[in-house]
């Protein structure tokens, strides 16, 4: 780093440059503008009492103690010092959810700190070698890195800088990714101006349509997530998510059911929350519930009917089986990893409500009745 500041320094000719001094491997002085750059080892405490006015940390991702050594410059920045945080992404030996330089850049998008997040992808910038395209160089560069060293080195966009590495990532990549050309916007309707902001309507129902539901109950802190879906289709027709009451979910989930043709349902009743909208429920007197055991309302999940359920719907997002528009729950999709010797699991920071719901609509869809089909054994016989 002290090396690109002095190559820097060397090309300025606009304006004279003072006197280095030091100048050094790890320090360049200017003493007579009463400034220094100094590099420092990437250890937990360094930077620790220091009065800088810009901090850089670079390569952040593969900084040992870089969640503990924020807490060693956060004094300086809180005082008024600038913090720039820089990396390419450790996919091969970092796991997601250990990583504090992508939690740091998720929670700048979504402005849960005061940090500018800004993306630079590999085609940016526009010659890598005189005489060869930018795609012909990428072809070659292929030839010399895994998938897990480019999709690491080289993103093309934030997602896929963001996404876990393909080799750890749950659901299938390139089905999830081809999954957002189906993302609609939600149509005009009632029911969705009734329960704004929280429901979304994508295709009313028909005469005839056959649907299911699921929700994945929430309370006051946390979110709920219900899907509705054409059976004969896979496809998403309406979903509902949001931190609300549960008494306002209930009834959401409620007038969902009735108005998709007491659309065959059930929700998720493990927890506290599973407890309060088995009371909500019934009291409604919602049609058509899925009995998992008889005498017990909602949909019980023990750790291998979760597994089932979760792989279900691996495999219907693998096969093309559903039709998903809502971009949250592909969001979801996206950041849902395995690491080695654990259960398949959100990443640090994200949700997973639509996942729950998704594969509580795939597995009760599946042993819903289809209507009575009746069978006729007669003989041949000449007319």
């Amino acid at each position: 780093m002290v090396s690109k500041c002095r190559y820097i320094l060397q090309q300025i000719t606009s304006f004279p440059i003072p006197k280095l001094d030091p100048d050094s491997r790890s320090e360049i002085g200017m003493p007579t503008i009463n400034s220094e750059i100094i590099a420092l080892s990437s250890t937990k405490d360094a930077g620790r009492s220091t009065d800088a006015t810009i901090v850089i940390r670079d390569e952040l991702d593969y900084h040992e103690y870089g969640e503990g050594n924020y807490l060693a410059i956060a004094p300086t920045v809180d005082a008024g010092g600038q913090l720039i945080e820089m990396s390419t992404r450790d996919k091969i030996y970092k796991p997601d959810d250990k990583s504090h330089f992508r939690q740091r850049f998720v929670d700048a998008l979504n402005g849960r700190n005061n940090t500018f997040p800004i993306f630079l992808g590999w085609k940016l910038r526009p010659v890598r070698v005189e005489g060869i395209s930018l795609d012909d160089w990428y072809e070659q560069l292929t030839r010399e890195y895994t998938d897990s060293q480019l999709e690491a080195e080289y993103p093309a966009t934030l997602e896929e800088a963001l996404a876990p590495s393909k080799t750890r990532a749950f659901f299938n990549e390139p089905r999830v990714n081809e999954m957002l050309r189906d993302v609609w916007e939600p149509m005009s309707s009632e029911l969705a101006v009734k329960y704004s902001p929280y429901v979304k309507i994508y295709k009313e129902p028909t005469a005839a349509g056959k649907y299911c539901l699921f929700c994945d109950p929430g309370s006051q802190e946390d979110k709920h997530a219900t899907v509705v879906i054409d059976t004969a289709t896979g496809e998403e027709v309406a979903c509902s998510f949001g931190k609300c009451a549960p008494d306002l979910a209930c009834r959401i989930y409620d007038e969902l059911v009735r108005f998709y043709n007491k659309a065959y349902n059930c929700f998720e009743a493990n927890a506290q929350t599973g407890g309060r909208f088995i009371e909500i429920i019934t009291q409604l007197g919602t049609p058509n519930m899925h009995v998992q055991k008889e005498g017990r309302t909602g949909y019980w999940e023990s750790g291998p009917i979760k597994r089932d359920a979760l792989w279900g719907l691996e495999e219907a997002i693998r096969l093309n089986l559903i039709k998903v528009h809502t971009r949250e729950a592909i969001t979801e999709f996206r950041n849902f990893i395995v690491l080695a010797g654990k259960e398949p699991q959100k990443m640090r920071g994200q949700e997973d409500d639509f996942i729950d719901a998704w594969k509580g609509v795939w597995a009760i869809s599946k042993v819903m009745p289809r209507g009575k089909i009746m069978a006729y054994s007669f003989q041949y016989r000449d007319s």
